[in-house]
């Protein structure tokens, strides 16, 4: 089983760490394929330096420019150029951190836990990448004996959607089957977007073909704060992350994946959230009273909020 890992290059901040997350794996990747999506190139200069030629040749790396039309049109880029050579592979976000068993253990799992994905636990870090904290992992999961879990779609639904709360991660610590990756051109459940949370809205729709192999080790850290988009609260990646929860909501209840019940815990904390942040943004304000008719079951509103969804995303290119 081989695995091919896709970077969508940005950054070059933490372009050393990366490479040698890639040089010191146990089991190294068959191909990795960079997509250049810097709006001067200025990662292709680095990566083809005399000073990282030695890892460009035990690496065999493949540089092609990206698309510079947004992130996510950067990942779908990359999975056209892999179109589906190996049975497995990896989206690394170039500011994440792999530690040396990660593909070690994801084939493992992928030869033992037959699954549209696996997930692995990861840490958090500060900007140095040393880790600071852990994901919030349900005791169910992260109690079990087993190193690794099979979630059904159930429990992932059931615990991430009520709470508003991504335990799972984001691409770099999932690695797909080549039939799952095929998801992430058409990001949506029964007719309703969840642009914003891509990896979460990935992961569930993975789970609806078959279990999700947990990975308990935590074999990977995401760098909080520092440039990331998590860190810019007031910037349109985290204002979709926000609003995509209801978004992934609405179509999980139409799915029969999410009780009307349960959809109103989640619409309720993120009506809560949205007042605290962002209550004076005129591009989310208008959710707020929308979010208020979610909760108390008003007729009108999913019919509203998804109006005002379709024109969020037409606004922000992502």
């Amino acid at each position: 089983m081989q695995v091919t890992t896709l970077i969508p290059a940005y950054k070059t901040k933490y372009i050393v760490e990366l490479l040698m997350g890639l040089m010191t794996q146990t089991i190294k990747p068959q191909r990795v394929i960079v997509s250049d999506d810097s709006p001067d190139g200025s990662f292709t200069a680095l990566l083809n330096s005399p000073q990282l030629e030695l890892a460009r040749r035990k690496l065999q790396i493949e540089i092609h420019t990206g698309p510079r039309a947004g992130a996510y049109e950067n990942f779908k880029n990359l999975l056209r150029l892999w179109d589906g050579a190996t049975e497995l592979v990896h989206l690394l976000l170039d500011d994440d951190i792999i530690y040396p068993d990660f593909y070690m253990r994801h084939l493992m799992a992928h030869a033992s836990c037959p699954s549209p994905c696996s997930i692995s636990a990861r840490w958090c870090s500060n900007e140095r990448g040393q880790p600071v904290e852990g994901m919030p992992i349900p005791k169910p999961v992260w109690l079990s004996n087993d190193r690794i879990v099979r979630l059904e779609a159930s429990l992932l639904f059931s615990s991430t959607l009520p709470d508003c709360t991504n335990w799972l991660g984001e691409f770099s610590n999932c690695v797909m089957r080549k039939e799952a990756a095929g998801l992430l051109f058409d990001p949506q459940f029964a007719g309703v977007s969840y642009e914003g949370l891509w990896d979460l809205g990935a992961f569930l729709a993975a789970s609806l073909i078959g279990p999700v192999a947990y990975i308990q080790d935590r074999l990977g850290a995401f760098r909080a704060g520092g440039e990331g988009h998590s860190a810019q609260m007031m910037g349109k990646h985290m204002k979709a992350a926000h609003l995509a929860y209801a978004a992934l909501s609405l179509g999980a209840v139409r799915l029969g994946q999410l009780s009307p019940e349960s959809a109103r815990q989640g619409f309720s904390g993120l009506h809560n959230a949205l007042i605290e942040r962002y209550s004076q943004e005129a591009d989310v304000a208008p959710f707020i009273p929308v979010l208020a008719g979610l909760v108390t079951g008003e007729p009108q509103a999913e019919g509203a909020f998804l109006g005002l969804w379709e024109q969020f995303l037409r606004s922000h290119k992502f």
